[in-house]
């Protein structure tokens, strides 16, 4: 990994540190690479429902639902 990494802290219940123990272990990584790839997945499902909330605000091209009935349902 080419990129300086920070430390930080966290905290965990028992159950939840030797879950995330047991599973470091049978994917054979480390407990930190578990909680970057999470803290990862987290960020970018973020960034994702930001754009989508973007896109959703950009009415350009789109059809009001009256216009869509009488144009492609006839009604």
């Amino acid at each position: 990994m080419g990129t300086a990494l920070k430390r930080t802290t966290i905290f965990l219940t028992e159950e939840q540190h030797e879950g995330l123990r047991r599973l470091a272990f049978e994917q054979r990584t480390s407990m930190a690479k578990l909680l970057r790839d999470a803290a990862l997945e987290i960020l970018e499902d973020e960034e994702d429902i930001r754009e989508g909330l973007k896109a959703l605000k950009d009415k350009r091209g789109t059809l009001g639902w009256e216009t869509f009935k009488r144009e492609h349902l006839g009604l």
